[in-house]
């Protein structure tokens, strides 16, 4: 879809969004002024839909920052001056953004047009995600509203409403999605657009917008006691938190209490058992509506609660159930036993509609038409597809150049060699054949994992980082290391762009090459890593012709790796290789065949190179020329001269 059609049509018309898209839609009707953000799936569309139209709906500002800290501190700053304000991560990012939310839930700016809607994308299944967490559970500390939509037509709502809350309470508020509502589609009634006007006041008293202790207590009390209890008044009036088939009667009196996508999953559920049942739907997850809950409790004698990942929701109700010592039995994910068998779902992973019948079944017994257990235990002889670097894509080619380094040096030094993996493409140099990876945790992480182990151990210590996560949350590790004089080699795999969420910019990117990079300025990586003073060594694809690059890159981190070894030093090799799905846009693809009678079948190029765009056919290496994107690492590596490149 074009983007710009987010903007088109008149109010009642129906677009058919993605959940993101109705949230990027929701925000413009909502008079959105700046929305900052770090791209991460599932949440990255909202980001690129606001870059590519924000001067069209005459928006102030949209960055895509560093990182999400710098993102909320952006967009929180402009919340306190009196702007419309969003900003939107994933579910880890919420984790580097928690800072300086603890003190900016607490601000009251008094611009009556100040509103921050926090945007944070959960990934229950972990699909593209370093963990799977439940960002719920950040509710309770930040003590801040909580919206969440089930399907594009309520991500288009709740993000308005969002922001009307986040207005009148002059509190952040948080618009929690998770992958299967960010990334469903459907059709969606858009509403008027909206264009909003800041004031000019920025209210400067420090008692407003300072979080020292002599302002803080007042500001923490104030927020609670006044503002969050309003936040409860809202939660319990709100439509977003509903009771639907209110009038419903079962024999097992027998009420559902859902959020989210979760939602959607009962409904198929109960449609299928041919169940009828009350069911409350929570719209706005914090605060939850206590009387509103109490009172559905009161009219049932059991309740299941139906919710993915962690028992958010369950442990409230099962609070509140105590609190007002009703016998109604509460079924679950049972969490305070931690046990598996007690448990009627998974704090593991996505629901389904099956998973969620299944259940039903077991509390109420009804025996349905289908045999529910043989579906879900039945195995599909399907294609199974590793994950895999892009066919040219420069990281396989640093990971092969790594291998052959890293064999000669354990073979001469006799030392052990590991490796420190950070998030990004790269981390896919994980599985075989390269298997480089022994410890890995979160963004930035990997620099430090190395010096850990380098201050504890004789062994040669690679920490293998990506441009972008460099700039993101690496930087700081790799001045404790320079200070500590820690001896690890760094590999700066630096392609150029954000590669694994869909090659967006960073602040080393090449201005030419996006649409808004006139508006930027790149920072030059080489120069800023010479600024630290550590050793640093660059090397370039394509620049010297004279020598294979494979080889020259070999070469070099053998050399920087014994001179780790041997003189305790810290080295950089600064790998400067574009993305390939950026670089063939702009030039020509030079597709390679192979000779098949010079080819021995040695299997280099797609076993031990691991080109997904190589295969065996007929006793001979194969490339697929609709799959080559013509990095020609291939034609380099082989023994035989047997790749060449097409005439035309």
């Amino acid at each position: 879809m074009s983007y710009d059609k987010i903007i088109e049509g008149k109010p009642g018309d129906i677009k058919f969004f993605l959940g993101n898209e109705a949230i990027v839609r929701g925000a413009i009707e909502s008079g959105i002024d700046i929305y900052t953000y770090y791209p991460g799936t599932p949440s990255s569309e909202v980001g690129e839909s606001f870059m590519d139209i924000y001067k069209e709906v005459r928006m102030k500002w949209v960055e895509s920052s560093i990182n999400e800290k710098v993102a909320i501190e952006v967009a929180g700053a402009a919340y306190a001056r009196g702007a419309t304000a969003m900003v939107g991560m994933k579910n880890v990012g919420l984790n580097v953004a928690s800072d300086p939310l603890f003190a900016l839930a607490t601000t009251r700016p008094k611009n009556k047009n100040s509103a921050l809607v926090i945007l944070v994308a959960d990934d229950p299944q972990q699909h593209s995600s370093a963990v799977e967490m439940d960002s719920r559970n950040y509710l309770k500390l930040f003590k801040i509203p909580a919206l969440e939509p089930s399907n594009p037509q309520e991500c288009l709502e709740f993000t308005k409403e969002a922001f009307k809350i986040s207005r009148k309470l002059k509190l952040p508020v948080i618009l929690r999605t998770v992958t299967m509502v960010s990334h469903a589609r459907s059709n969606v009634i858009i509403g008027e657009l909206k264009q909003s006007k800041i004031e000019e006041d920025f209210d400067l008293s420090k008692e407003v917008n300072v979080a020292l202790r002599i302002y803080f207590l007042d500001m923490k009390e104030n927020h609670i006691y006044n503002r969050m209890k309003h936040a409860l008044e809202i939660s319990e009036n709100s439509t977003l938190n509903r009771v639907e088939n209110e009038d419903a009667i079962n024999e097992f009196k027998l009420g559902i209490i859902t959020s989210g996508v979760s939602y959607s999953y009962v409904l198929e559920a109960l449609d299928f058992l041919e169940l009828n049942t009350p069911l409350l739907k929570i719209g706005m997850i914090n605060p939850l509506p206590v009387k509103k809950i109490t009172n559905f409790l009161k009219r049932c004698d059991q309740i299941f609660v139906v919710e993915e990942n962690d028992a958010f929701l369950e442990t409230q109700v099962l609070a509140i159930a105590q609190m007002n010592r009703l016998k109604v039995r509460i079924h679950g994910k049972d969490p305070f036993s931690y046990s598996k068998e007690n448990s009627l779902l998974p704090f593991v992973g996505e629901l389904n509609p099956t998973l969620v019948s299944l259940a039903l079944i077991k509390i109420t017994n009804l025996k349905p038409k289908v045999d529910l257990n043989q579906i879900i235990k039945r195995k599909y002889n399907i294609m199974e597809r590793k994950p895999i670097l892009c066919a040219g894509c420069p990281h396989r080619t640093t990971g092969y150049a790594l291998q052959k380094a890293v064999k000669k040096i354990k073979l001469n030094s006799e030392r052990n060699v590991y490796f420190y993996q950070d998030i990004g493409c790269y981390t896919l140099l994980a599985f075989p054949p390269f298997s480089f990876a022994n410890v890995k945790y979160c963004m930035g992480s990997s620099i430090a994992l190395a010096q850990g182990v380098a201050q504890t151990s004789e062994s040669l210590n690679i920490a293998i980082i990506g441009d972008g996560t460099f700039f993101h949350s690496g930087i700081p590790a790799l001045l404790n290391g320079i200070y500590n004089k820690t001896p690890i080699l760094v590999l700066i795999l630096d392609n150029g762009w954000i590669g694994m969420t869909g090659q967006q910019p960073h602040p080393g990117s090449d201005t030419r090459y996006y649409k808004e990079g006139n508006l930027k300025k790149a920072i030059d990586l080489e120069e800023f890593l010479r600024g630290t003073g550590v050793n640093v060594t660059v090397i370039k694809h394509n620049e010297n012709k004279d020598e294979e690059y494979t080889s020259q890159l070999r070469n070099l981190i053998y050399e920087k790796g014994c001179d780790v070894l041997e003189n305790k030093s810290l080295h950089v090799i600064l790998i400067k290789d574009e993305c390939i799905q950026k670089t063939v846009k702009r030039q020509p693809i030079i597709i390679r065949y192979v000779d098949p009678e010079l080819c021995n079948n040695c299997g280099i190029c797609y076993s031990q190179f691991l080109c997904p765009a190589i295969d065996e056919r007929d006793n001979s290496a194969f490339i697929d020329s609709n799959s080559c994107l013509g990095c020609g690492i291939c034609e380099e590596i082989c023994p035989n001269n047997a790749i060449n490149k097409e005439e035309d």
